[in-house]
This record gives structure tokens, sequence and C-alpha cells, in this order.
């Protein structure tokens, strides 16, 4: 029979799993999109401006999700850790 405590920390765990693939996804993209600028550069440098505007508003949003990804890690880190302890 599984415990209040057990399903709670099976709860924060597939919350913490959830939370590193959405890490992965934010990580993976903001790789893309730097690979995806030096392209479209190659292709078009007369359009750079534009290009490089675009970049940092894309890097800027990437930044943002992942210290909020990274918060909510830590919080549901700690949590297991008051559950386990």
């Amino acid at each position: 029979m599984i415990t209040k405590i057990e399903l709670e920390k099976n709860i924060l765990d597939l919350d913490y799993k959830r939370n590193l693939q959405l890490l992965n996804i934010v990580l993976i993209t903001g790789l893309g999109i730097i690979f995806t600028y030096i392209g479209a550069l190659i292709v078009s440098l007369e359009k750079y401006i534009s290009y490089s505007l675009l970049l940092v508003v894309v890097i800027s949003v990437t930044i943002y999700l992942y210290k909020r990804i990274d918060e909510n890690l830590k919080e549901i880190s700690e949590n297991i850790q008051k559950i386990a302890g």
C-alpha cells in the first residue's frame, strides 16, 4: 500500500522530470536558433540588422524561460528533500 508521503514524493518526482524535459527543450531550441541565425547570415548578409534584433528577442525569451524552469527545479528539489528527510 502506498502511503500519502510516497504518493506526494512520486508526484514531485514526475513534476521534476517534466521540468527537466522542458529545460532540455528550451536549451535545444536556443542552440537551434543560434545555428539558424548563422545560416540566415550566410544566405542573406544584408539583413543582418533585422536578424540580430530577432536573435536578441528570442535569446531574451529563452533566458527568461531557463531561469523560470531552473527556479521550479530548485523548489521541487527542496520539497522532495523536506518530504524525504
